[in-house]
C-alpha cells in the first residue's frame, strides 16, 4: 500500500513539474512575439501565481482592485489580461518609456521575479465584469 502511494505521489510530483514547465514554456514564447526588450531576469524566472497574488493583494488591488474599478473608469482592470502583455507594460514603466507616475513608481519598485509572478497571477484571473 505505501509503495503504491509513493508510486502515486512521486508520478503527481513529475506531472506537476511538467506542467510547470509547459507553463514557463508558453508564456516564454508569448513573450517573446512582443517588439520589447526583456531582461533576460524574467524569460530564467519560473513565475509562480501565488507570489504574484500576495503582489496583487497588497500593491495593486488599491488602483485595480474591484472597489476602485468602478469608481475610476479610466483605471484598467488586469484580471484576464494576457501576461505578456502585462510584463511589457511593467518592463515600459519601469524604464520610463510610458509615463505615468503612479504607475512608474510602482513598477521601479518590482523586481524582474516580481513582474513575472504578478503578471501570471492576473493573467489566470477570470475578465471581471464591471456593469
Amino acid at each position: 500500500m505505501k509503495l503504491k502511494l509513493s508510486a502515486c505521489l512521486l508520478a503527481s510530483l513529475l506531472l506537476s513539474n511538467t506542467v510547470q514547465a509547459t507553463e514557463h514554456e508558453q508564456f516564454n514564447q508569448a513573450l517573446a512575439k512582443l517588439s520589447a526588450d526583456i531582461p533576460a531576469g524574467i524569460l530564467n524566472h519560473q513565475a509562480d501565481a501565488t507570489k504574484g497574488q500576495t503582489l496583487a493583494q497588497s500593491r495593486c488591488i488599491a488602483c485595480h482592485g474591484e472597489g476602485m474599478l468602478k469608481v475610476m473608469k479610466l483605471y484598467p482592470s488586469l484580471d484576464g489580461q494576457k501576461g505578456a502583455y502585462l510584463v511589457k507594460q511593467l518592463i515600459e514603466f519601469k524604464a520610463g518609456k510610458r509615463s505615468n507616475p503612479i504607475m512608474q513608481a510602482q513598477a521601479m519598485s518590482l523586481t524582474e521575479a516580481d513582474i513575472k509572478d504578478v503578471a501570471l497571477y492576473y493573467s489566470q484571473q477570470p475578465l471581471t465584469s464591471l456593469n
